[in-house]
């Protein structure tokens, strides 16, 4: 590794890092580079049950003496969740185990099932090793390195440098109730779903409150079935941890004491709940997916507070029109319901985090996309990118003005990346990047310090002057 980032400092050769899983913003590829691929770095996962911090120095370390899994290298989900199920442990990763536990999700903030209960993948990690631009590795923690600390927890990925481990925490277990929601439109007038739509986003920063969390879809022409012959319909699969029926009912009894009116007349309305004894039981059976192969659409995300939910309700109906399309468009519009709960109150217990802040007062973020057919011109593309950036994105943006975005999950085409990807810590987190990489070996577009350097022709990158 270390000979690796040596010989492209040297020799004035951009480093690409590439971890496991997908990256929709093409940050793991690039023309003319050295690519450090790291899912051939694996050299094991380890338990702990009460983590004890290495740092000998005297600072304000995490504080934390729960259980712990080392992660010694470019090791998947799918590699680190039996370690943790086999332990009776929760770990935060992502709903797909395919992405790497180390990589681009963590980095960039990095949602789950488990993100709204006990934080979002960035703030997990409690210490990691790192090979930086001068060929030194370096342990970064709330003791020493700090700045990359920061830098690595949320600050984008392939920037900093090669992160080559990690210590996560590992949480108690957990038993889960799960809640399906189906919302169809009884006749071809999608009026009244895009209403009841709008009533459950006015209800998530309550229900989040409450205890919920989880995923969703809505489209008002989806190319196949949403549900059932439904291709106008709205379905989640929301869930809470440690709640009783009892409580996880009522917190959703105001919201659908709104809709069920309409059940019967204008809209087919289903709710209906499960139980899970623990948290690996749920998560195989609901929470667990995995994203289509290959790369046939654009999409745009922002992520959504209180106030863009609740204090405009008629903007917010407005926009909900606005990003779903016309028909011919098979537009899709995805929801996570991952913030709030534990990712809100590390805004003050975990000051050295890179996350944009945006996601400290963000319930939840919302995906909007249209694909194309395999085969389709590169005219088609296009158009429908720019729909994407010009056209829904700006009505998501219009609504959520004060927030911003998921990188990870984001618009690759997005003029203002900088505030929306990073927010308040942007100037921060390039004078880390300025200062540990001033030749710039490390670069992927969309990444701090990227706007400083443009592409020629050949891919090969030029510093603007």
């Amino acid at each position: 590794m270390v000979a690796a980032v040596n010989f492209a400092r040297r020799n004035n050769i951009r480093v690409v890092i590439k971890e496991t899983g997908h990256d929709i913003l093409g940050r793991s590829e690039g023309g003319s580079s050295l690519l450090i691929w790291t899912r051939y770095l694996r050299n094991g996962l380890d338990f702990v049950e009460n983590y004890e911090s290495a740092c000998t120095t005297d600072c304000d370390d995490s504080q934390w003496s729960g259980a712990a899994i080392y992660i010694n290298g470019g090791h998947t989900w799918s590699d680190v969740y039996p370690v943790a199920e086999a332990n009776g442990k929760i770990v935060v990763g992502g709903g797909t185990p395919s992405v790497s536990s180390t990589g681009g999700w963590m980095q960039g903030g990095g949602h789950g099932p488990a993100s709204r209960q006990f934080g979002l993948g960035a703030d997990q990690v409690l210490s990691a090793r790192v090979a930086l631009a001068d060929g030194s590795i370096v342990t970064a923690s709330p003791c020493e390195n700090e700045d990359i600390f920061f830098a690595i927890r949320g600050g984008g990925p392939g920037t900093y440098g090669v992160v080559l481990s990690t210590v996560i925490k590992a949480w108690p277990m957990v038993d889960v109730k799960v809640q399906s929601v189906a919302i169809a439109p009884s006749t071809s007038n999608n009026s009244a779903l895009l209403d009841a739509i709008a009533t459950m986003y006015s209800a998530y920063p309550d229900l989040n409150d409450a205890g919920y969390a989880g995923y969703g879809t809505w489209s008002t022409a989806s190319p196949t079935p949403i549900f059932g012959n439904f291709t106008a319909a709205y379905v989640h699969g929301f869930y809470t941890f440690n709640k009783s029926m009892q409580e996880t009912q009522e917190a959703f009894a105001p919201t659908l004491e709104k809709l069920l009116p309409q059940n019967g007349t204008s809209l087919f309305i289903s709710v209906s709940y499960s139980s899970f004894d623990d948290y690996w039981s749920f998560y195989n059976a609901v929470a667990r997916v995995e994203p289509p192969v290959g790369t046939t659409s654009a999409l745009g995300s922002r992520l959504f507070s209180r106030a863009s939910v609740q204090n405009d309700t008629i903007g917010l109906r407005n926009m909900l029109g606005a990003i779903s399309g016309e028909p011919e468009e098979f537009t899709s519009n995805n929801f996570e319901l991952v913030s709030g709960g534990q990712v809100f109150k590390d805004a003050a217990s975990d000051p050295i985090s890179g996350l944009n802040p945006a996601w400290r007062r963000s319930y939840f973020n919302h995906i909007v996309a249209r694909g194309w057919a395999p085969g389709s011109s590169e005219e088609v593309k296009a158009a429908v990118q720019r729909d994407i950036t010009y056209n829904k994105v700006p009505a998501l943006q219009k609504q959520a003005p004060d927030t911003g975005v998921y990188m990870n999950e984001a618009d690759r085409l997005d003029d203002d990346w900088q505030a929306n990807f990073y927010g308040e810590h942007y100037e921060r987190l390039l004078e880390i990047k300025q200062r540990r990489d001033p030749g710039g070996v490390f670069y992927c577009p969309t990444c701090v310090g990227s706007a400083e350097w443009t592409e020629d022709e050949e891919g090969r990158l030029c510093r603007i002057v």
